[in-house]
């Protein structure tokens, strides 16, 4: 019995010692988490406020009357020192008249004009009225059907209301317990149209999908001088007087992307397009143009642009406003995916702003320079950048990445931080005086769990080395920045789950691309933060971001929905943090949000995505940032065509930049960064110094703004700037000539 006894209170302080040392175990987790900065926290440390949108308000009981109409059944409605707002009641179609040039724009295609015109039925009435709309069901069967309608509709009920300031067209159709409303509003650039959020009622089964705004409003004939201008890539054109082929489905695309949490849209998604980056288009006629602005909802906008032939006789372009996705589900894992309608408008004022121009103005740049202006009014685009003695080379460092042996992990190294003193030293003796160092793969196995980064890949030197690198870089003047990745997540990689992290789609799961989820942007906050915090301590001058300038998302999270209106507001609050503390921030490709909190630009697009619509490429994006972020095109080391995308750098005032390592680009074949293909800079060194030279007899135009663009002839080009320089750039003799400005 004693010794029974003695055996029991052996296995109870066995028992004990176990259970305390699990307790020991989660206390010390729990410290250590308790250091973990909350996404919670990080916003509110950071200083990013949540979104509060402004919403438009509904005018209510302002019947407008109107005065004598003229021939045309219009009247005055609205009038400014520059341009006058007429309503023809019957209709509810718009005109302004621009009174500086004579010019009258309209909604929609005149009388006259439509005499000729050939599509009958809805594809007519549409003509003829100021919006587009299509419902959809929210109840019973069939809720994925969609029924159109427009302004022409007998069935809709219209109600005019007006203050001193704006218009407001109200359209109900009572069969459908539906209405919303349209405001025009004129401004001392032209007008602005809006769909206010608060104007919409959806009071039965029914509810708004989509709504075309002003489809038609400056549509052209193919008869007519001038072109539509597409925000693809650095700008494109779609000129009046080309032939077209049959094949051409039109140009509509989603501004900054489609929607990555619709699994719909991926297969969609075949073709290779550049993404808008902008939300702009405009149209030029003869001696006069428009550029519209899409000032508020424009990232839950589709950008359209049509020819002859698909939807009329006419060219038109317009902005059509996104209110619902239709999504695919599953019922079960076995079951095939069935179409949906999600249930919850986005409730964001929809705004688009016409800014008319005339004569001189009234081409792609003199739209480019309008929409500079607003942004410049808008607090968009940052504070000009400083001219400099010399052009700044982006050098581009890859430190190194994992990759996957005999099922364990193991970090490869190119350029170790000691080799990338030496190549900076190297290029710098040998004339290159400024550079701008942006270093990859700094993180501990590199991009293999991009939660846990520190501390600094010992293979590179770790945090001592960098700290060498750096210091000896500052002692050229020369900022070192470290390349980051907060956005995408490989959950089979990290403890970090996509289940409480990730965003989810319109079905209520994680968005998940094998394996890879998408942060919150909270949660990509709070590992910028900590991360940041930590750089600042070794000398890291700033974060070029990944992702965070390229695209955005929605979160149908049910706990905190956010919009991609939200996302946007998070990202730029976090360059103007890491602005404000590290001194510099970057982002690939540039979306037009990023511009006034980014430094630099990597890989802005110099290209149209050559569908069969656009017939010519313009810098209408380089010539509305210029002088105000530094941006660069594809990496001299690896491009397709070297001479003629050098060319185009120089034609559209970019920097030059090279993506280089210290050891052979092999050795990162069956790495995360096997994309490197040539890239060892002792083979590179005599390029670069060929091109930097070129790029440095142009550093007295860094800091200025892009005045005129032009094609003298097939092949070429010129560029000139606010002091008068011109920039000739000769396609054909692959060589550019600076002719000086009188103020140079």
């Amino acid at each position: 019995m004693a010794n029974f006894i003695k055996r029991l209170s052996l296995r109870v302080k066995l028992v004990s010692f176990i259970v305390l040392a699990l307790v020991l175990v989660i206390v010390i987790v729990q410290l250590v988490k308790k250091d973990e900065v909350t996404p919670a926290q990080a916003m509110i440390k950071a200083g990013i406020e949540q979104l509060t949108p402004d919403r438009a308000a509904v005018l209510t009981g302002q019947e407008w009357k109107p005065s004598s109409a003229g021939a045309d059944g219009f009247s005055e409605a609205l009038s400014n020192a520059d341009y006058t707002l007429y309503v023809d009641p019957a209709t509810t179609q718009v005109a302004v008249a621009d009174k500086r040039s004579g010019f009258r724009w309209t909604s929609n295609p005149s009388k006259e004009q439509l005499e000729g015109e050939t599509v009958k039925g809805n594809l007519l009435t549409n003509l003829q009225s100021p919006f587009v709309l299509t419902y959809v069901r929210t109840q019973g069967k069939d809720q994925t059907i969609r029924e159109v309608t427009n302004a022409l509709d007998p069935k809709i009920k219209k109600s005019i209301s007006a203050n001193e300031s704006l218009v407001q067209v109200t359209y109900t159709l009572p069969e459908k317990n539906l209405s919303f409303s349209i405001q025009y509003e004129l401004t001392k650039e032209g007008l602005k149209a809006r769909i206010p959020t608060d104007g919409i009622k959806e009071e039965g089964e029914y509810a708004v999908f989509s709504i075309e705004l002003l489809p038609y409003f400056g549509a052209a004939s193919a008869k007519e001088d001038g072109y539509l201008f597409v925000p693809d890539g650095p700008g494109g054109l779609i000129k009046f007087e080309k032939e077209r082929a049959g094949v051409s489905r039109g140009y509509s695309h989603q501004v900054y992307g489609l929607e990555l949490t619709n699994a719909g849209n991926w297969s969609r998604s075949g073709e290779r397009r550049e993404n808008i980056a902008y939300p702009v288009f405009g149209v030029k006629r003869g001696n006069n143009a428009f550029v519209a602005v899409l000032t508020k909802g424009g990232d839950s906008a589709n950008i359209s642009a049509m020819p002859p032939g698909l939807k009329s006789t006419f060219y038109n372009i317009f902005s059509g406003q996104i209110y619902r996705e239709e999504y695919l589900y599953r019922m079960s894992r076995l079951a095939a995916p069935m179409k949906a309608i999600q249930k919850e408008r986005l409730q964001s004022d929809r705004e688009v702003e016409y800014r008319f121009l005339s004569g001189k103005d009234a081409d792609y740049v003199g739209m480019a320079k309008s929409y500079r202006s607003y942004l410049e009014q808008a607090g968009k685009l940052g504070e000009s950048i400083k001219p400099v003695e010399h052009v700044p080379l982006t050098l581009r460092l890859m430190g190194g990445n994992f990759a996957e042996a005999y099922s364990r992990i193991q970090y490869v190294a190119a350029t170790t931080f000691p080799q990338a003193t030496e190549i900076a030293n190297t290029l710098y003796d040998r004339g290159v005086k400024n550079m701008d160092i942006i270093y990859y793969g700094w993180q501990n196995k590199g991009d293999y769990d991009l939660y846990k980064r520190f501390p600094i890949e010992p293979k590179l030197g770790g945090e001592s080395a960098a700290r060498d690198f750096i210091s000896e870089m500052r002692k050229k003047d020369i900022d070192v920045m470290f390349e980051d990745d907060f956005v995408w997540i490989n959950q089979n990689n990290s403890e970090l789950s996509g289940k409480n992290n990730g965003i989810r789609g319109i079905d209520g799961t994680v968005f998940i691309d094998e394996g890879w989820f998408i942060s919150k942007p909270e949660r990509t906050v709070a590992m910028a933060y900590e991360t940041i915090d930590k750089l600042k301590d070794i000398g890291v001058s700033g974060i070029l971001y990944n992702w965070v300038g390229e695209m955005v998302f929605h979160d149908y999270d049910k706990s905190l929905i956010g919009t991609r209106e939200n996302t946007i507001n998070v990202y730029e609050g976090l360059l103007d943090y890491t602005q404000k503390t590290l001194g510099h921030a970057g982002v690939y490709r540039g979306n037009d949000y990023t511009i006034a909190g980014s430094n630099i630009i990597v890989n802005m697009p110099s290209e149209s995505s050559y569908d069969f619509m656009v017939d010519e490429t313009v810098p209408f994006y380089p010539i509305a940032v210029h002088g105000y972020t530094s941006y660069t095109f594809g990496d001299g080391n690896l491009r397709n065509d070297v001479e003629e995308e050098f060319l185009k750098a120089i034609e559209y005032g970019a920097t030059p930049s090279f993506f280089l390592t210290h050891d052979e680009s092999r050795k990162l074949k069956y790495t995360a960064s096997g994309y490197l293909f040539s890239s060892q800079y002792d083979k590179w060194t005599d390029r670069i110094l060929q091109e930097y030279e070129a790029f440095d007899s142009l550093s007295g135009l860094y800091a200025q703004r892009i005045d005129n663009h032009e094609k003298l002839s097939k092949d070429v080009f010129a560029t000139t700037y606010e002091d008068g320089t011109r920039v000739v750039v000769d396609y054909g003799r692959k060589t550019f000539y600076v002719e000086k400005g009188v103020g140079a």
